[in-house]
């Protein structure tokens, strides 16, 4: 039986609630002394002896792969298997179809399970802010923008029709500027550096890597410049024209040769000529364009880092700096580049200022669209896709209660580009038919009818453009490489992984960037698609080149998601080290096969197809420079021959034309210096009718290294007994 004392057990220690209780009973527990633990006794201890362990097996580490491990890399090779197909138009289209279904499905089942992080989610501001207008300077502006329409009818850019242009740009531009202007303490900042300039220069690695990355597209885009490619075409003796005449005094607004151009072009060779020494020459026109090419590259990484970060952005800007397609319409000379040249930036500018909500950044996207406008006429669509860009962005959620500041933003930016464009519209009004000729021909039957249905054309023109990336650029042998993608089949691939990882990314997030980077192709393909009056020019890389902006930006995506996935989805450091590597690997091939289009391909297509006139050229320039002189040099036109302008270029006197047609022969049957006539081969009247003139006469033949280019050379040998010097030169 158990004892008791106060109700509480004793057989077992209290607690602290034990405790307490029995004080409120007024029975206080004893507290229990501590008891010493109990020692065990000491126990002699055996010798023991160990035995050595059995050797222990090293495991090897295991890889367990999933799915998530298997539809990214599937994906992407499946692509790059169909892309191969397509640029080899062999075989049945079905299968490579086939096999970018399949691709475009395993990517979008990756995306939309988790495998590939999201979107980045760049900083923004929470609120756009409402237009603050300086008055006196946007009446200042609209007055002179009134005064630079009416001194712009003369269509000359004059010292007075500058100063009241750039003062109307200054005026409106400042008159709707966020933020303050301080032009004296800009001026004092600027003077005290010059008194006593500093230089710091902090560079990490990502920099180091972005300027090694210019550099190397920078090669691609000089190397070889001078000969690749190497004649020229009817097309350059009118800019060369233009160019003398800017060089002489004429500062047109708009140039009237060829249906008119812009003018950006002409005053930039004219600088080149000026400054660089290299003349009235093919290599001008060509330093010109390479370098607007070549400057387009960083707005084309900064769009693309706005859309997908730093990565995406160098990635495209290594894609495009390489590619065939840019490359090319860089290198001809003609005002080509100059549409994705004020493209990049309304698109970078547009899409940073709707992001961080600030005014000023589409303020320079109206600035520069306005710019535009002066370059390359398939810029007028530019200002179309910066509308529709801020229109998909009113349309979603970043925008809502905000879409009356937003459209008010807008209007500030067209009002800057209109201002920049009055100089043009003053021309545009008084020469209507000069200025639209070019579109008008193209959309309408004015110059040929219309082979069929505009609807059906249309429709098939969106597509063939559309497709042009993939299949076929086109059959404009002058500007590419007929029938062959515009992409290398490496960047084709990922061009068409980048528009399904986009559009099911668009599905997913709904931003509203992604849409517009779809919606933006089509749009600035326009000046190609359009032609409906001659569906034969479309696709047109030249037309279709503003449209590289997003495209290579979509190529870039899926580049840059190969290292993001394996960070994601594979746990060893190794792993990230061989992504990195494949992704240079497609890199480096991608730019081997561009390099070999470009230099190799697309040079032989174009001295195959173009007429030797350099040829020609250094022969006259040798005859004037020896026996004869460079007005007794004639050549004698020929059906779709050589044009005689550039002739007279190549041998240097820009402003002669060494034409001298079989009916004129007689205006110079009493020369008598030497005279030299260049020939066709296949101008038999010619040659007799100069056999029966000049029967004292020689004929030679040059042969030329490419089939059908050789020419005939008839030698008229100076008269006997005249006083003449053998090499008067009269220019």
């Amino acid at each position: 039986m158990e004892e008791k004392q106060g109700g509480e057990n004793l057989n077992h220690e209290p607690t602290v609630l034990d405790w307490v209780k029995s004080l409120f009973r007024l029975r206080p527990i004893p507290i229990p002394e501590e008891v010493a633990p109990e020692v065990e006794p000491k126990v002699k201890p055996r010798k023991v002896t160990l035995q050595p362990a059995p050797p222990t097996v090293k495991e090897l580490p295991t890889i367990q792969v999933t799915a998530a491990h298997l539809r990214i890399p599937v994906a992407v090779i499946l692509a790059l298997i169909a892309q191969f197909g397509l640029e080899q138009h062999s075989g049945s289209i079905m299968i490579p179809i086939a096999l970018y279904v399949i691709a475009a499905g395993l990517l979008g089942w990756a995306f939309w399970v988790g495998d590939l992080p999201e979107a980045i989610k760049l900083k923004a501001r929470k609120r756009f802010k409402a237009i603050s207008v300086r008055v006196p300077f946007i009446v200042a502006g609209l007055f002179l923008s009134a005064l630079t329409f009416l001194v712009s009818g003369d269509n000359k850019f004059d010292l007075t029709t500058l100063v009241f242009w750039l003062g109307a740009i200054f005026c409106t531009l400042f008159s709707i500027w966020e933020g303050e202007i301080q032009p004296r303490k800009l001026w004092e900042r600027i003077r005290s550096w010059f008194s006593a300039p500093k230089y710091q220069i902090k560079l990490d690695h990502w920099s180091l890597l972005v300027i090694l990355s210019f550099l190397l597209v920078a090669y691609f885009r000089f190397v070889n410049l001078n000969t690749v490619p190497y004649e020229m075409w009817s097309d350059h003796a009118e800019k060369l024209l233009d160019v003398t005449d800017v060089l002489n005094g004429k500062h047109s607004i708009y140039f009237p040769r060829n249906t008119g151009r812009e003018a950006i072009q002409f005053y930039l060779a004219a600088a080149t000529a000026r400054l660089l020494g290299t003349g009235i020459s093919f290599l001008t026109l060509k330093i010109g364009t390479a370098l607007i090419g070549f400057i387009t590259l960083p707005y084309i990484y900064l769009f693309a880092r706005e859309v997908g970060g730093r990565e995406v952005g160098l990635a495209a800007l290594l894609l495009a700096g390489v590619a065939y397609w840019p490359n090319t319409i860089s290198r001809l000379g003609l005002r080509f580049p100059l549409y994705p040249l004020f493209t990049a930036p309304v698109l970078y500018h547009m899409a940073r200022g709707l992001r961080l909500k600030q005014r000023n950044q589409l303020l320079l996207a109206g600035l520069f669209a306005g710019i535009g406008l002066d370059g390359y006429s398939p810029a007028r669509v530019v200002p179309l896709a910066f509308a529709v860009g801020v229109a998909i962005f009113m349309l979603h959620r970043e925008a809502q209660g905000q879409r009356v500041k937003i459209l008010n933003w807008l209007v500030a930016a067209g009002l800057i580009a209109f201002v920049v464009f009055v100089p043009l519209i003053r021309i545009a009004i008084i020469q209507p038919d000069l200025f639209l000729m070019r579109t008008v021909t193209r959309i309408t039957g004015a110059e040929q009818a219309i082979p069929g249905s505009p609807l059906k054309i249309l429709l098939e023109n969106i597509w063939r453009g559309l497709t042009m990336f993939g299949w076929d650029n086109g059959k404009i042998w002058v500007i590419s490489i007929p029938n062959r993608p515009a992409l290398d089949w490496i960047t084709g691939a990922l061009f068409h992984l980048g528009i399904a990882l986009v559009a099911i990314r668009y599905v997913k997030q709904r931003n509203w960037l992604d849409l517009f980077l779809l919606v933006s192709i089509p749009i600035l393909m326009l000046p190609s698609t359009l032609s409906i009056a001659f569906p034969d020019e479309n696709p047109a890389p030249n037309r279709a080149a503003g449209a590289m902006v997003p495209v290579f930006t979509l190529a870039a995506i899926p580049l840059a998601m190969i290292p993001a996935w394996v960070r994601t989805q594979w746990e060893h450091r190794r792993s990230y080290g061989v992504s990195l590597l494949v992704v240079c690997g497609l890199f480096l091939l991608s730019a081997d096969m561009n390099y070999r289009l470009v230099l190799h391909d697309f040079y032989e297509e174009h001295r195959n197809g173009t007429w030797n006139t350099s040829d020609v050229g250094h022969v006259i320039q040798g005859f004037a420079e020896s026996v004869g002189t460079y007005e007794t040099a004639h050549v004698v036109p020929y059906p779709h021959w050589m044009d005689t302008r550039l002739v007279a270029m190549i041998a240097g006197k820009p402003t002669k034309d060494y034409a001298l047609w079989p009916d004129d022969f007689e205006t110079v049957l009493e020369e008598q210096r030497a005279q030299l006539f260049i020939v066709n081969p296949n101008d038999v009247d010619a040659l007799e009718k100069l056999y029966e003139l000049f029967p004292s006469g020689e004929e030679s033949r040059w042969f030329s290294q490419l089939e059908g280019k050789d020419f005939l050379m008839y030698f008229v040998p100076p008269e006997i007994g005249t006083d003449r010097n053998l090499n008067p030169d009269p220019e």
